[in-house]
């Protein structure tokens, strides 16, 4: 299957209820942002989404956005993935932290609550999505596969300085900088469309998340 991006005016189609979204800047090292977009019973469609260090939104989907199908999103993970979405929303008041590290452990409990043990436990917005559709079955990456760069050390070396961090999450952050690698947004949409049952390698992510920014850009033109 094709991957294709649709426009934000484009509706859901009826027996879809979530997709990934994705916007930013299209150029080569330019700053994107991935989350998800629900239609809920009433048909209004709303943005889930983790947007700054203990800001994670739900708001109104915009023309700023294209969303993206998952072909192996079953109906009743579907579901259980909205409610989710709905309930860590309501229960942090959208205080869900920022990391630019992603460890292989239990970041929410059966509740659906946040599990942070330390000040540098949180996500980016594309270890989010990630860690969310893993939750439920559907872990998509092969983590160990990705390489560490040093245009990524950069960046978060960048970012941790822009975010709203105490001065205890700025110091677990600096530790992190250049031990994790990156999760480009593009890379969780791409991942999601590739997804089956098995983790994907850096290798087959990577290019699918080219992809994904290619398909922004033929839909900006």
């Amino acid at each position: 299957m094709k991957l294709e991006l649709k426009r934000y005016d484009v509706e859901l189609p009826d027996n879809v209820n979530l997709a990934l979204v994705i916007t930013g800047d299209i150029s080569d090292g330019g700053q994107r942002h991935t989350g998800f977009v629900v239609k809920d019973f009433f048909g209004d469609v709303w943005l889930f989404h983790l947007a700054s260090n203990n800001v994670y939104i739900k708001s109104i989907f915009t023309s700023r956005y294209h969303y993206l199908l998952v072909p192996s999103l079953e109906p009743e993970t579907e579901l259980v993935i909205i409610s989710f979405l709905a309930v860590l929303y309501g229960v942090t008041e959208g205080k869900v932290p920022y990391s630019i590290g992603w460890d292989e452990k239990q970041y929410f409990d059966s509740g659906g609550g946040l599990v942070m043990d330390n000040p540098g436990d949180g996500f980016t917005c594309a270890t989010f999505v990630l860690e969310s559709f893993k939750r439920y079955g559907m872990d998509m990456v092969a983590r160990e596969t990705w390489p560490l760069s040093p245009e990524d050390s950069a960046w978060q070396n960048k970012i941790i300085k822009l975010l709203d961090l105490s001065p205890e999450q700025f110091l677990a952050q600096v530790e992190k900088v250049g031990k994790y690698p990156r999760f480009h947004p593009e890379q969780a949409l791409g991942a999601a469309h590739h997804f089956t049952n098995f983790r994907l390698p850096y290798s087959v992510v990577h290019p699918a998340g080219e992809e994904v920014v290619a398909e922004m850009a033929r839909l900006s033109a």
